[in-house]
């Protein structure tokens, strides 16, 4: 069963008997579906008609499931234009990549309005004949948004190449035709923009631009100069030579990208110039370049205070066919029409979305697999393409972009949850509950520097929590006490099954760090119970036992880690449940430690007494952020604002080393460590030089370094710089604020 398919129901048909017949629900939706009666038996072969002059992908991505036969059920397939399709001309929508489809006793007709129509045709015919019995049919479709997508845009670990080949295989499936190629982190996109591809590397790009063609997708290769760009003809050369490149590896689509940088660098003159000299140096050249898209800076409505006035208007000097990037209302929105017309109205043509969702390069620590909503339908026909911007994890992200395919196809008809729903079951077959279960622990996106949260998480939990939290502290309810133990237990038995499952390993290889702490969540949660239920024995050993595994729980799950390789560009400690589960389970164990300080003295030391617990925080002074400039900045700085470009630079991770009594700190941005001195380690990790001591003052800490036997307290220079200094030195207090 590919990911469009699911067996809907028995059907009665219009005769005496009732007879078990198989409908399918498409997705995406299509425009219109006329059901009838049993049309044949699941085909074992096809006899085409039209197929020497019908799209060569189509028929073989036809013929790759049904083999052809003289014998077979016959198939009609082809283009407007078509003598193979003649006679159904009429039927064929006159929209791009549109298809008529008809399946009957007959036979079959696959019309496509153009080479991408017959394409998706097939696809919908792929899924009406999955089933054993397959029903009559008459289908009209065509996508309502022109341009629809992904774009890898995050900062973090790009894709592999595995990675796209297979998202280019799901966006023929779902009918996204766009992918958009910007991982921040690809130094020939960004970095080293002017160098050209070493060969190796080449030649992979030329196979995913082959590859995508085959599956209909436009393959978008975009370059990222704004950095460092001189806005001299050198530089605007450097660019089309780079194009120049890719064009000879297949790529007909490109994208300058000028997002994230500020000052002299975001001005939207010199940004217009480039692109006009791009165009006519290079567009223009090439009458097979099927466009140019533009990302500018100012991408949002909530920065245009932040530039100048006329950024927009300078920039939309270019030529009205070159597109036009933009995000919404803020840098991670969700789109709506009132958004669009103001967007629209500046840049005086029709926006091209880049949507930031399902990304998580500011939330690395969760993941984001609920149901996809919050787009407005009625703003896809304002845009002149729609593109998602996905997590790092490419196999999860299928979970969003399958919601996001079905949207942008018929907006009308789209419903979040179904979709999310079909999702589910075309990614883990046969794991449904389990895959489903997991899911809904990992909906929010915790506390985050664009204040977006997801408040569907757990709907179970929560409505545990709300009915038995109360009344479990105020006294003892074995009902409740039950029922949290059994969807703690599902939560366990639920990752524990996917961890083992081989249905789709590339996803569960992806998702394996989550399904740990998801797992060991489930046993911390059956810990706790066993620690309230002993409570209210007033067994004491009993509890601290109980305690005791949950402590241990905890720890374990702190310490899980996720691309945790040599040359990792993010690092994640993963989190589940944060919106419900985890809050609860804190708040709980919290007050069943004092209750229990309070009834006896036995083990007490067992509990800890540790300043903060291990986990993500903004280190803060006065207000001001602790932060990580760049890659190669030396010194941490002080950032009197929240960064919400890159917000990762002003996290850090502290996790307690017993052996020293102290912190390690490390930035969430790039894993690099604080040192002794407070720089960013270069060398090895050295728990008993490279720790910190966190000394309680008032509602702050002082964070002390002792190294050869000398203790240092951090405070700041003449010039703001943090330093470590010795003797009797007053210590800067700063707060801990928890990142969850």
């Amino acid at each position: 069963m590919t990911i469009k398919q699911t067996l809907v129901a028995c059907i009665a048909l219009a005769s005496s008997a009732t007879v078990c017949s198989q409908t399918v629900t498409i997705f995406p939706t299509p425009q219109t579906v006329k059901w009838g009666l049993k049309a044949f038996d699941r085909p074992e072969s096809v006899a085409l008609t039209g197929a020497s002059t019908a799209d060569q992908d189509a028929v073989s991505m036809l013929l790759s499931h049904f083999p052809e036969s003289n014998n077979g059920v016959k198939v009609t397939i082809g283009e407007r234009g078509d003598k193979a399709v003649k006679n159904v001309t009429s039927l064929i929508p006159k929209h791009p990549e549109g298809y008529y489809l008809k399946v009957d006793k007959d036979g079959v007709i696959i019309a496509g309005a153009d080479e991408a129509g017959t394409y998706y045709g097939v696809q919908t015919f792929l899924a009406v004949a999955s089933q054993p019995e397959v029903m009559s049919v008459e289908i009209v479709d065509f996508p309502a948004t022109p341009n629809r997508g992904v774009v890898e845009g995050f900062y973090g670990n790009a894709w592999s190449h595995a990675n796209r080949l297979s998202q280019f295989e799901f966006y023929g499936e779902n009918k996204l035709n766009t992918y958009i190629y910007g991982p921040k982190d690809d130094p020939y996109h960004r970095e080293k923009w002017r160098e050209p591809y070493p060969d190796d590397q080449a030649q992979r790009l030329k196979e995913l631009a082959d590859a995508a063609s085959r599956h209909k997708v436009n393959f978008v290769w975009g370059i990222h100069p704004a950095g460092d760009h001189s806005w001299k003809d050198d530089d605007n050369q450097a660019i089309v030579k780079k194009f120049e490149q890719l064009y000879g590896l297949g790529v007909r689509t490109f994208a300058v990208f000028f997002d994230d940088v500020f000052g002299q660098q975001a001005d939207g003159k010199k940004h217009a110039k480039t692109i006009d000299y791009v165009r006519k140096h290079f567009i223009k050249r090439h009458p097979d370049v099927k466009g140019l898209i533009v990302c500018p800076s100012l991408y949002n409505k909530a920065w245009a205070p932040s530039f100048q006035a006329t950024y927009l208007e300078d920039l939309a000097v270019i030529d009205p066919a070159i597109k036009i990037m933009w995000t919404g209302n803020s840098v991670v929105d969700f789109i709506d029409v009132a958004d669009v017309e103001w967007v629209n109205s500046r840049i005086g043509r029709k926006a091209f979305i880049w949507l930031n969702y399902p990304v998580t390069d500011f939330c690395v620590n969760h993941l984001l697999m609920g149901p996809t909503y919050g787009n407005e339908p009625a703003a896809t026909s304002m845009v002149s393409g729609f593109t998602a911007n996905p997590m790092e994890y490419a196999e999860a992200s299928k979970v969003s972009l399958f919601g996001i395919a079905d949207f942008l196809w018929n907006p009308k008809a789209y419903d979040a949850d179904a979709s999310w729903e079909q999702a589910i079951k075309a990614l883990m077959p046969g794991h449904e509950d389990a895959f489903r279960t997991f899911c809904l622990y990992n909906v929010d996106l915790g506390q985050n520097a664009h204040g977006l949260r997801r408040l569907g998480e757990s709907p179970e939990m929560k409505e545990l929590i709300d009915q038995y939290e109360e009344a479990m502290t105020n006294g003892y309810s074995q009902e409740g006490a039950d029922a949290l133990r059994k969807e703690f237990t599902r939560l366990t038995y639920s990752a524990t099954e996917l961890l083992g499952s081989e249905s789709n390993r590339p996803l569960i290889d992806e998702i394996t760090p989550w399904l740990e702490v998801a797992r060991l969540q489930g046993e911390r949660g059956q810990a706790a119970v066993d620690m309230y239920e002993a409570l209210a024995d007033r067994a004491d050993h009993r509890f601290i036992e109980a305690y005791k595994k949950y402590a241990a729980l905890t720890d374990s799950a702190s310490r899980i880690t996720s691309r945790d390789f040599p040359g990792s560009i993010k690092v994640a400690y993963p989190m589940v449940g944060t919106l419900y589960a985890e809050p609860f389970l804190r708040r709980s164990v919290g007050k069943m430690e004092q209750a229990y300080k309070k009834m006896y003295n036995y083990a007490v030391d067992v509990f800890p007494t540790l300043p903060v617990e291990n986990g993500s925080y903004h280190i803060k002074l006065d207000g001001a952020f602790l932060g990580n400039p760049d890659a190669e900045g030396e010194y941490p700085i002080l950032q009197s604002v929240e960064d919400n470009v890159n917000p990762d630079r002003q996290v850090w991770r502290l996790t307690y080393v017993p052996e020293t009594k102290g912190y390690s700190i490390v930035n969430a941005k790039d894993s690099r460590y604080l040192t002794e001195k407070v720089t960013f380690g270069k060398t090895p990790f050295d728990k008993e030089i490279h720790t910190f001591m966190l000394t309680p003052v008032g509602d702050g800490f002082v964070i002390s370094n002792t190294a050869n036997s000398r203790t240092t307290i951090w405070t700041l220079d003449k010039t703001g710089r943090l330093v470590p200094l010795r003797g009797k030195v007053k210590g800067a207090v700063f707060t801990l604020e928890p990142v969850k």
